[in-house]
């Protein structure tokens, strides 16, 4: 699930139902499996384009220091780079799009496991928020 459906998710998911605080307990256990579920996946896809990430970073340092061959020159459409110094190699690969593209991915999805993590640590204080509201309704009663 993309980082805005998952705000907009916590949005709807964050509101409590005062006046069925039992059912809002119920809803506990579903929503820490939902957003760990989340977790999980947006975990998987940092890795994934981290992979992907360090292999292109890889093929990207031959094609700027002049060793990638004619064939995959072809197959990825890309022209021969003349020469860099080695000194200058680390700016080209920092200022590389296809290079930045993944990054700003990994960033996005880097975002949602924080984002989760929060969501994970509000769903389990919400036991304890639903504790004390039910206890303040019991003194209010005058129970």
């Amino acid at each position: 699930m993309p980082l805005e459906d998952l705000v907009k998710h916590w949005e709807a998911d964050a509101k409590v139902n005062e006046t069925e605080p039992g059912s809002e307990l119920l809803r506990i256990p579903n929503l820490h499996a939902k957003y760990a579920h989340q977790l999980v996946a947006h975990n998987l896809a940092i890795k994934a384009k981290m992979f992907s990430y360090n292999t292109l970073k890889k093929v990207k340092w031959e094609y700027y220091n002049g060793k990638l061959d004619q064939t995959e020159l072809e197959k990825r459409g890309w022209e021969p780079f003349r020469f860099v110094l080695k000194g200058d190699l680390s700016v080209y690969l920092e200022a590389d799009t296809d290079l930045t593209n993944i990054k700003s991915k990994i960033a996005i999805h880097e975002e949602a496991v924080n984002f989760c993590g929060m969501v994970m640590k509000e769903i389990s204080n919400r036991t304890w928020q639903l504790k004390t509201f039910i206890d303040y309704e019991k003194f209010i009663r005058g129970q």
